[in-house]
């Protein structure tokens, strides 16, 4: 019986992982086209790596999506302890998606103008781009450039994650000006940047609601013992209380997407645990 359950949840982690990976997949294709259609022909610089490689294929004329991965690759294998194995996995998936992507739509499509007027060009660039970066990061991965070096730089310099993100963006795009020696195209890609952010910050506060796991296993003291000794993946946890007398846990969070770490450790632990997901109006301090 303990083996079959085992096998029954090593299948439902392979099919999560598979879900995990589609949506980074779909997630990676979108942002592809969002910059081929609406970001590259306008020669906008939203920021980031992708930015960057934007003023670097003008100087250079080595194709976005290469200058991209070139950029990425030491990146990531710089930023893999502060996004953790799986996630850095994850990462490198979409970032070899985004810039093949990239490469092959603009090899169809000759950067031909789609939107002719680049203010509305840039607005709904960013939009989609936002869309698909929230797509990725709430299937565990990240599109790569400014979120590792972003999470590298807040370990050496004492600044907020959002004011360095500005600090950077505000210099790819004062490279783009050198080099494309245009000040309109700093204003729509300032505009692209609070798009692509507004709509980030709007789908990551709606995938962030309270949640209460009802936890009944005989093995809680070790769950709630586990929880607590891994802080580093169980931080979205805010109230966590265990009930002696009938064996169940309760667990209540706002973070959605720690729910699945936790529900993995509990069934490492108690393969036999039952485990159920409600939604919860709590108010959590």
């Amino acid at each position: 019986m303990k083996n079959k359950l085992t096998l029954i949840l090593k299948k439902e982690i392979v099919l999560k992982e598979l879900k995990s990976y589609t949506w980074v997949f779909g997630g990676s294709v979108l942002l592809a086209i969002a910059y081929v259609i609406f970001i590259i022909p306008h020669n906008i610089v939203p920021g980031g790596v992708l930015g960057l490689s934007i003023v670097a294929n003008k100087l250079t004329g080595l194709s976005i999506g290469l200058l991209a991965l070139l950029v990425n690759i030491p990146l990531l294998l710089w930023g893999t302890k502060v996004l953790g194995l799986k996630t850095g996995i994850k990462t490198a998936f979409s970032m070899v998606l985004v810039s093949f992507y990239i490469d092959v739509f603009s090899a169809l499509l000759k950067n031909r103008i789609y939107v002719e007027d680049a203010l509305v060009s840039s607005i709904f660039g960013g939009v989609i781009i936002g869309l698909a970066v929230s797509i990725v990061m709430n299937a565990g991965a990240t599109t790569g450039g400014n979120d590792i070096l972003v999470r590298i730089l807040a370990t050496k310099i004492k600044l907020p994650y959002n004011q360095l993100i500005l600090i950077i963006d505000g210099i790819v795009i004062f490279f783009g000006i050198l080099v494309f020696e245009d000040f309109t195209m700093a204003a729509y890609s300032i505009i692209a940047i609070i798009a692509i952010s507004k709509t980030i910050e709007y789908y990551m506060k709606k995938s962030l609601k309270n949640m209460t796991l009802l936890v009944f296993s005989s093995k809680n003291l070790l769950i709630q013992e586990s929880i607590l000794e891994n802080k580093k993946h169980t931080d979205g946890i805010l109230k966590l209380i265990h009930y002696e007398n009938n064996g169940k846990l309760i667990l209540i969070t706002r973070n959605t997407k720690k729910l699945e770490t936790v529900r993995d450790m509990i069934y490492k632990i108690d393969p036999t645990a039952t485990i159920t997901v409600l939604e919860s109006n709590n108010e959590l301090s």
